[in-house]
């Protein structure tokens, strides 16, 4: 199947070993398909539409995801670096029953998901250094096993998002939304430096 052609819609096709960097593929829709092992490196996609989709071990940094939108799509173990996702469907998009995207396994560094609705999606055992959280609302997500170094929280709404086993986080308490979210120790500490406290040992 010939990505770089003038077909529309793809259903339920499998895509394997594909290397097209620096590509542009723009208003094309892909429902059920597969992807894996596939490079899409600086290419651009420009309104173009992802449901059921899986990407697995797909090399997908520096896309532009441009009026893209996504429905229940998961990147498995694949890089996804620099990717700014507020250009795509999850700025606007009011979902209740499926989530847009999931990311188990990835590296995510250098992303931005800047006031973007991320409620209830995975982000899990992935490297996700230097991103941006601002104003996102990642209530009820999973982020469990996440490695956040150098993100940046501010404004995020964290209601019973689950940070078990997450490591290198700096969530300020005082300017986050904070309720039920789940910590695990010795990690949690790090959300004393924020206070206006002191600690004797």
């Amino acid at each position: 199947m010939n990505l770089s052609g003038p077909e529309k819609e793809y259903h339920s096709q499998e895509f394997k070993g594909i290397n097209l960097q620096n590509e542009h593929f723009e208003s094309k829709t892909f429902t059920s398909c597969t992807f894996e092992k596939c490079s899409f490196r600086e290419s651009t996609f420009l309104r173009c539409k992802f449901q059921d989709c899986k990407f697995r071990h797909c090399d997908l940094s520096l896309i532009t995801l441009k009026e893209c939108s996504f429905k229940n799509t998961l990147f498995e173990n694949s890089q996804v670096v620099g990717v700014n996702w507020v250009d795509t469907n999850l700025a606007q998009m009011k979902y209740v029953f499926t989530r847009p995207v999931d990311f188990v396994g990835c590296v995510l560094n250098h992303s931005t998901f800047m006031e973007v609705n991320l409620k209830g999606i995975m982000i899990t055992k992935c490297v996700a250094k230097d991103v941006s959280f601002e104003g996102a609302d990642l209530s009820h997500a999973n982020c469990t096993f996440t490695d956040f170094a150098d993100s940046r929280f501010l404004h995020t709404n964290l209601t019973e998002t689950d940070f078990t086993d997450a490591t290198n986080y700096s969530i300020a308490a005082n300017t986050n939304i904070l309720r039920k979210t789940k910590f695990s120790l010795p990690e949690a500490m790090s959300l004393l430096y924020s206070l206006d406290i002191v600690l004797k040992e």
